[in-house]
């Protein structure tokens, strides 16, 4: 029987490895027909709208869709598959921790050193907020005064974040082992596997790129979801969409309204009694 790979060395030849590599590094798992789920088809549409424009985003989602028409005849896949890959201009919806399943991340035991730089680096952005490319480069001298201070490469803003008691170890351990390197799809990989051990299965229906996707919540976490559990977790509590913005180190509160992913926050009771009255 004809590999996925295979089948598409056939048709796209110059784009077999970029296809590859990409669809590896959003689920962290091998590019093969039995994992062409919808949650892994979701998944890797994500990460193409995260990593290249909008245009690039329909040509490569229209190729693994291409692809998987030449042989539906031959493998089961699931139904509405062709929806997902055929690119909208509708949001995704995403997922966030919440603070007791972060909880559960920092109570968990590391079995590998691999594990253990993933977990440091991913509680640093759900912990700080702050990008791969920032928490990297942390060090104690970025604790000033019961404060995390630095300057986020990105967007060249000063950003000031309180710290959490768990914070200077977590930094140490990204320090000594900043030398081993981690690929997004290991990294995803792992951090699900974590989730997956820590019992963070709520059942989801998630909307993806006009697409409805079933599946368990660490199936859909990601190395993005620490600075979304981050931004999601403050507005919860109340905090406004500019204090949000700073913390993050955003340039604009547009920016951070993407990484708030969950509904309304509890109404003020004030508010609530406007619905209350009409009995």
């Amino acid at each position: 029987m004809t590999t996925l790979l295979n089948a598409y060395t056939k048709k796209y030849p110059t784009y077999v490895s970029l296809a590859q590599s990409r669809f590896q590094e959003a689920n962290g798992c091998e590019f093969s027909w039995e994992n062409l789920t919808k949650a892994n088809l979701a998944n890797y549409v994500d990460f193409l709208n995260e990593k290249v424009a909008p245009s690039s985003v329909k040509i490569y989602a229209g190729m693994l869709k291409a692809v998987m028409s030449l042989y539906d005849d031959e493998h089961e896949f699931p139904k509405g598959w062709k929806d997902i890959l055929t690119t909208k201009s509708d949001t995704s919806q995403q997922v966030y921790l919440t603070e007791e399943e972060i909880q559960r991340i920092i109570e968990y035991s590391p079995e590998t050193t691999k594990e253990r730089v993933v977990r440091a680096r991913f509680l640093i952005g759900c912990i700080t907020g702050a990008r791969h490319s920032d928490y990297m480069r942390f060090s104690r001298k970025n604790i000033v005064g019961g404060y995390l201070r630095y300057v986020s490469q990105k967007t060249h803003t000063e950003t000031i974040v309180p710290i959490a008691p768990i914070l200077q170890s977590l930094i140490d351990e990204v320090y000594v082992h900043s030398n081993i390197e981690v690929s997004e799809s290991t990294f995803n990989r792992i951090i699900r596997k974590i989730c997956e051990y820590e019992d963070i299965n709520e059942d989801l229906e998630l909307y993806k790129r006009g697409n409805f996707v079933n599946c368990e919540k660490w199936e859909a976490v990601s190395s993005h979801t620490a600075r979304r559990s981050f931004a999601t977790n403050l507005y919860l509590r109340g905090a406004d969409i500019f204090t949000i913005s700073r913390l993050m180190g955003h340039s604009s509160i547009e920016m951070t309204k993407r990484y708030i992913c969950c509904g309304m926050r509890d109404l003020a009771p004030n508010v609530a009694e406007y619905f209350n009255q009409f009995q």
